[in-house]
């Protein structure tokens, strides 16, 4: 004997309306046992709190203790700041910048000649056979707060070398600087002229 199909269709809409009762209430208790255990954090008594009036100016001397402590800490870290922290850093700061600038030594001053008006000048940090020491030259100089870019080079033989270079600088003053100032840092820098 066939089935009726009238009869199968009623029993699905039953059973998906009775799930969605059941999820209701279980959700409506989770929430009512969660509110009950106190999750929540507790209101101020009303009669601690003064509210301050409409006219009222508010005092700009007393200073609470949210406003003495910074929300973030990475600006003590950030280049550029007041004061540095170590000793090191201190002594290599120059008063007319933000950033740390040794003077350059009095021998150094001399060596090299006056830039004509149309020769740049790079100062590469290193060139390399793979493209990931490359990378991580350039990281490191980044690190320490320079911009660097990496040059990909075919050499006569057929290999692939990746300079890591600054600049280009126009100004031998600048060039100078920026040398010194990498050296005092650790890193071993060349003067390369534009070709």
């Amino acid at each position: 004997m066939p089935r009726s199909k009238t009869a199968g269709r009623g029993g699905t809409l039953l059973g998906v309306f009775i799930g969605l009762v059941l999820g209701l209430a279980i959700a409506a208790a989770v929430a009512y046992f969660l509110g009950r255990s106190g999750l929540t954090t507790p209101l101020p008594a009303p009669g601690g709190v003064k509210e301050p009036s409409r006219n009222a100016k508010p005092d700009l001397g007393a200073t609470g203790p949210a406003t003495e402590k910074p929300r973030f800490d990475f600006y003590k870290i950030l280049p550029g700041g007041e004061e540095p922290k170590s000793g090191s850093d201190r002594r290599m700061l120059d008063k007319g910048g933000e950033r740390g600038v040794e003077r350059l030594p009095d021998a150094m001053k001399g060596t090299e000649p006056p830039a004509r008006t149309g020769d740049r000048f790079w100062l590469q940090a290193g060139a390399f056979v793979s493209a990931a020491d490359a990378e991580d030259m350039k990281a490191r100089l980044a690190l320490s707060g320079w911009e660097a870019a990496i040059q990909a080079v075919s050499m006569p033989d057929k290999t692939q070398r990746y300079r890591v270079r600054l600049g280009p600088y126009d100004n031998t003053e600048e060039l100078n600087r920026m040398k010194a100032e990498l050296g005092s840092r650790g890193f071993d820098v060349a003067v390369i002229k534009n070709q």
